[in-house]
């Protein structure tokens, strides 16, 4: 049977899932507009950029949103050059060998 505290602890996971699922959003609407206007690299690339995006945002607050798409996309290998809150330029950065 489940007590008050295994509701307690179910509870406090749909909420943190809640917050970081809304990070995610936050974090990849410029993104998103920046496909939308230009096209994403390639689909791999991009299902690798979200992918990252939602891990980082775990245990981030929603005023981190930059911060995580940025960490992100830097380490899918590619740099992002902001105007204000806006994606102007998605740019593959080549690792070294």
């Amino acid at each position: 049977m489940i007590g008050p505290a295994e509701i307690e602890d179910m509870r406090l996971d749909l909420v943190a899932f809640q917050e970081r699922a809304m990070l995610y959003d936050i974090a990849l609407a410029p993104l998103h507009r920046h496909w939308v206007r230009r096209g994403g690299p390639s689909e791999g690339a991009v299902t690798r950029i979200c992918d990252l995006v939602f891990a980082k945002a775990d245990e981030r607050t929603v005023a981190d949103w930059k911060a995580v798409v940025s960490e992100a996309v830097e380490e899918a290998g590619y740099g992002l050059l902001w105007e204000g809150d806006e994606v102007i330029a998605l740019e593959a950065r080549p690792r070294p060998i």
